[in-house]
């Protein structure tokens, strides 16, 4: 345990935090500091840590998409990046000063989460 007991006994006073918590230890998951950032992404349900992968993913890969134009290629990206392949175009405005793109930096995973997942975006940042 990389905490002491003050901070155990704050996270499990927490009403929004601690039944995240309660569920991430009850699939598995060891009891450990969520502080604020990132690390709380584990916190959210299963089928929204796989979207936010597929989207970090698509942050790293991007710049490559752009020069695909055969059409089987683009069905074969849509169908590998459900809800990312072509949508991720009208995000990388915003990741811009962030060149070169670091999709596992804290800033680029915050600024996704607030564009395009909120709820995920105020666990993490409260």
């Amino acid at each position: 345990m990389d905490f002491g007991l003050k901070e155990a006994r704050a996270l499990i006073a927490d009403p929004v935090l601690w039944p995240r918590v309660r569920a991430y230890l009850a699939a598995g998951g060891e009891f450990r500091a969520f502080p604020k950032g990132p690390g709380r992404i584990a916190l959210a349900d299963g089928a929204t840590r796989r979207q936010i992968a597929l989207w970090r993913e698509g942050l790293a890969k991007a710049d490559g998409w752009r020069k695909v134009v055969d059409g089987a290629q683009v069905r074969a990206l849509r169908e590998a990046y459900p809800g990312v392949y072509p949508e991720i175009f009208r995000y990388m405005a915003y990741f811009e000063r962030f060149r070169p793109l670091d999709p596992d930096s804290d800033e680029v995973v915050m600024l996704l989460l607030k564009l395009r997942f909120p709820e995920v975006y105020a666990l993490c940042s409260s």
